[in-house]
């Protein structure tokens, strides 16, 4: 069983169903509750996981993991995957749905890393900046990061690219070299 086949498919199913009732901004919502309740709420998959629990409860816990009024496009999709016994797939389901709808609604997700907090106006200039880099018609989110670790500079990723001008990769870089050149010395 190939899950991200499986995956991709009830997710591709969600999102034409969601689009025939006009409802998939509030399913990519719902999705994204979901997505993060699984993550942070360990008792989701923890219930999800119990045969004990009925179908009726497991419909119940995966619509109040999303939402506390999901819509009937969601509930249908719980009921589904419930009948067919997928609940065990349903993280992998929300995320090719979230991938799926980003690429359909033209939205890139960019990640900036920092050693310290960036104010929102530094950010606000980020973001527009990517914009303006991107196709006219790309919305782009930007999901701050602070991690003291990098030491300072930042690390920026959308997409496929990644722009890494840490403080702490340029040490590694330093640290390489030096150790390159002292190798041919001795």
């Amino acid at each position: 069983m190939d899950i991200g086949v499986i995956a991709k498919r009830y997710a591709k199913a969600l999102l034409k169903f969601a689009q025939e009732n006009h409802t998939e901004d509030q399913v990519y919502d719902e999705v994204l509750m979901f997505a993060h309740s699984w993550k942070h709420i360990h008792e989701v998959s923890d219930a999800l996981g119990n045969p004990l629990l009925s179908s009726q409860d497991r419909i119940k816990v995966i619509c109040q993991a999303a939402s506390t009024a999901v819509s009937p496009v969601f509930q249908k999709f719980a009921e589904l995957v419930v009948a067919h016994h997928r609940e065990s797939l349903l993280i992998f389901i929300t995320h090719s749905y979230v991938s799926l709808y980003r690429e359909l609604k033209h939205i890139s997700i960019g990640r900036l890393i920092t050693a310290v907090p960036v104010d929102d106006k530094e950010a606000d200039r980020l973001e527009q900046w990517m914009e303006e880099q991107t196709a006219n018609s790309t919305d782009v989110i930007l999901d701050k990061q602070v991690n003291p670790d990098i030491l300072g500079g930042f690390i920026f990723e959308i997409d496929d690219l990644r722009l890494d001008a840490s403080v702490a990769t340029q040490f590694e870089q330093i640290k390489k070299q030096f150790i390159e050149k002292n190798k041919r010395i001795v």
